[in-house]
């Protein structure tokens, strides 16, 4: 239904834009210049619904670049017996869109110590698709992780790192 309803709202924004469009180049009193003054018009009124995720879109990119990478000192991993540690989602602030920055920490089951970790950053799309159940972006994919994280316990046996589930503590939460 949210998919129906961002094609109608597309469509009603194009209209729209068209209209504005030509009342804005009729108003021109030089008959060469109303063609090229639509279609000005035109170009420039049509992408401002996704404004913020266009430029959102460029900032997310730059953070993911920016946390593309694993730290893991394979001198000291090896060996280690490592378990996933809760770490809280932090907003990224100063972004045209809303951005989360997940820590993913992997620490030593016996000192607490980080042995791997990395950054997830997920996007949520623009004001313009908060009239849609979806808050994925539209111009640009909202995810980001590092390519070659440890997805498996597979991948942890290659660094010679053994994983375990997180152990519980006395009252029942997850350290």
């Amino acid at each position: 239904m949210g998919g129906l309803i961002l094609f109608l709202v597309i469509g009603l924004w194009i209209v729209l834009v068209a209209w504005l469009s030509k009342v804005v180049a009729s108003r021109i009193p030089a008959a060469q210049w109303r063609l090229p003054v639509g279609l000005l018009a035109f170009v420039v009124l049509l992408p401002l619904p996704v404004l913020d995720e266009l430029v959102g879109g460029r900032q997310f990119e730059r953070l993911c670049q920016e946390n593309s990478t694993i730290q893991v000192n394979r001198a000291t991993a090896v060996g280690r017996t490592v378990y996933l540690a809760k770490t809280p989602p932090v907003v990224i602030n100063g972004t045209w869109i809303e951005v989360v920055l997940k820590p993913v920490r992997f620490v030593d089951a016996t000192t607490g110590e980080t042995v791997v970790s990395y950054n997830e950053l997920t996007a949520k799309g623009g004001r313009f698709l908060n009239i849609t159940e979806s808050h994925v972006p539209l111009t640009f994919k909202g995810t980001c992780v590092p390519a070659n994280r440890p997805g498996s316990i597979e991948t942890f046996k290659e660094f010679g790192i053994k994983y375990i589930e997180p152990p519980e503590k006395a009252n029942g939460e997850v350290k």
